[in-house]
């Protein structure tokens, strides 16, 4: 059976959104890695676009990727003005032999749903992932831990689990900031406690608020002030990306969704980030955002990498960030 990285058809769903967008990101990494480029269809109710993608071959490049996020055809329920799941099921079976194709569904589809059984039928591979139990949860954490080479001290895990549930995105990014906290160090539990789920200095959270308001460049100020105050810049990098990718997340619902209810739920954090969340993500276009958090992820490459200083790396970041919402470009119409 091929690996869901290689599969040329594949269909990932399940209640971990954290896993089911892991597997989604190691499929698209194998497309970039022969080149090809995604072509992405978000909740596509009306499949008629879909169908031709599907079933032409491109002229210059016969070899196609597409995902497929969060199709209402793989829901429970069939959605009001939706095509059923039976034509996205038999769409599959007609695509162009050199089409690859990734399904994904942030829920556990039905195993009688005609477009599972479809991917079943035709070979494809099917990922299934559940909100992991306790046992489960160790494990995944111990593993992730000696995959970031930390070593933390007895019940630091633990903690971490007390602190923010069983979320594997939450995990993940406190794991992230205690590697950039490390720095190749030993963490005692003191250190973790210190460090894990929202004990980040409050200037933390006001470089983005301050980002987002009429003076943008205090945000840039703020985030200068704490490199001064010798803050690690590995760690101030590790806690904007975590903000600025929640952000992202919010504005995806929000579109998803038409609305904020149910962000704390879907997200799995306290009702009042999530209110500050819906606020700032009707401050600023997606695209300015996505541009912040590349910026951030290629800082993180290239300091690593040994290209660049950190410190000034990260105030560029902070100054080019206030600049486009300064300038308009990062206010919404």
């Amino acid at each position: 059976m091929p690996t869901a990285t290689a599969a040329s058809l594949l269909l990932v769903h399940g209640e971990e959104r954290f896993l089911v967008d892991d597997a989604v990101r190691a499929w698209r990494a194998a497309r970039r890695s022969t080149q090809l480029d995604v072509e992405v269809f978000d909740s596509p109710q009306r499949l008629d676009e879909l169908r031709r993608s599907l079933g032409e071959v491109p002229l210059l490049d016969p070899e196609r990727s597409i995902l497929i996020r969060d199709p209402p055809q793989l829901a429970g329920a069939g959605k009001r003005g939706a095509d059923p799941p039976e034509m996205l099921a038999r769409l599959l079976a007609e695509r162009a032999p050199t089409t690859s194709v990734c399904l994904v569904a942030h829920a556990q589809v039905a195993p009688k749903n005609p477009v599972l059984a479809a991917v079943r039928a035709l070979g494809g591979t099917i990922a299934y992932f559940a909100v992991p139990k306790r046992r489960e949860l160790r494990t995944w954490i111990d593993r992730e831990v000696q995959r970031r080479k930390l070593r933390l001290g007895p019940g630091a895990a633990d903690h971490i689990v007390q602190m923010v549930g069983n979320d594997l995105g939450a995990i993940s990014s406190e794991l992230d900031k205690l590697a950039a906290f490390a720095a190749g160090r030993a963490l005692s539990l003191n250190d973790v406690v210190a460090a894990v789920a929202g004990d980040e200095p409050p200037e933390m959270w006001n470089v983005l608020e301050q980002l987002l308001s009429g003076n943008p460049g205090r945000g840039a100020a703020t985030l200068d002030q704490l490199l001064a105050e010798g803050r690690s810049s590995q760690y101030l990098l590790a806690i904007l990306a975590g903000q600025v990718r929640d952000l992202i997340l919010a504005q995806a619902y929000i579109h998803v969704r038409g609305s904020a209810a149910g962000l704390a739920s879907e997200l799995r954090m306290p009702e009042w980030r999530a209110e500050r969340l819906a606020r700032q993500a009707r401050l600023v276009s997606p695209p300015v955002i996505a541009t912040w958090l590349r910026a951030l992820h290629d800082v993180d490459r290239r300091v690593k990498a040994g290209e660049v200083a950190d410190i000034d790396a990260l105030r560029i970041v902070g100054m080019r960030a206030a600049d486009q919402v300064r300038a308009g470009s990062g206010a919404k119409p």
